[in-house]
């Protein structure tokens, strides 16, 4: 059965190579990629997501804040230039 991924990363070139790597793993499916923690929030709502990889860094709403609005969070990858 294949995971449901989502990324969420304010870098495009950052979600690019996220879903390159993805798509090469055959367990993995990709459904969304978000550019900051609300939108992340509203495919979290409605999407059942196995796998997050998360950006620490994010204007607004960093990752980590963003995984404390979850009761019951998937699997997170954190990701981040820093």
């Amino acid at each position: 059965m294949k995971k449901n991924c989502l990324i969420v990363d304010d870098e495009p070139i950052a979600q690019q190579i996220l879903e390159k790597h993805i798509q090469q793993i055959e367990a993995l499916s990709l459904v969304g990629k978000c550019n900051n923690a609300f939108e992340a929030l509203n495919v979290l709502h409605r999407e059942a997501i196995d796998i997050m990889f998360l950006d620490i860094k994010m204007p607004s709403m960093s990752g980590l804040e963003l995984l404390r609005t979850q009761q019951n969070p998937p699997m997170v990858i954190l990701t981040t230039a820093f």
